[in-house]
């Protein structure tokens, strides 16, 4: 073990009998790791901007079977067709935090994080930021049906 220990301790100075690494070197490590913390972080941020999207359509799905759950409850073929994403004068509950034989609950979990527009036919037409919620993420749209 000497021996491995000598050879490092000859072959490790500098031209100069200097022994370390050189500010050059140092540099170049540094901007190496500089440019792939660089790398991964922007691939965090575009992982992160589309699961919002994802969960945002998810969302959307989650409603929507909720919306027909309660065409389907009510035995109703039409309901009123919201105006605008700020008409909220008679909104349809689709979750109820102690749901009953009455007042039953329509989506699991708890209330949605944006607010729905539909037609009269119960078919969302439209995704909007709710009264002091996040807003939509740019890639959640909706489909047809």
């Amino acid at each position: 073990m000497h021996g491995l220990y000598g050879y490092f301790a000859r072959n490790m100075k500098g031209k100069k009998g200097q022994s370390g690494f050189t500010l050059i070197e140092l540099l170049v490590v540094v901007t190496i790791l500089g440019v792939l913390a660089a790398i991964v972080t922007l691939s965090l941020v575009g992982l992160t901007t589309n699961a919002q999207a994802k969960a945002c359509e998810q969302e959307y799905k989650t409603v929507q079977a909720g919306l027909d759950a309660y065409m389907a409850n009510n035995n109703v073929d039409t309901i009123t067709a919201t105006a605008g994403t700020s008409d909220m004068t008679t909104p349809i509950v689709l979750y109820n935090k102690a749901p009953s034989a009455a007042d039953p609950t329509y989506v699991r979990n708890s209330p949605t994080r944006w607010a729905y527009v539909w037609d009269a036919t119960g078919r969302i037409t439209g995704v909007a930021a709710a009264t002091g919620g996040p807003a939509v993420p740019a890639g959640c749209t909706v489909s047809g049906g």
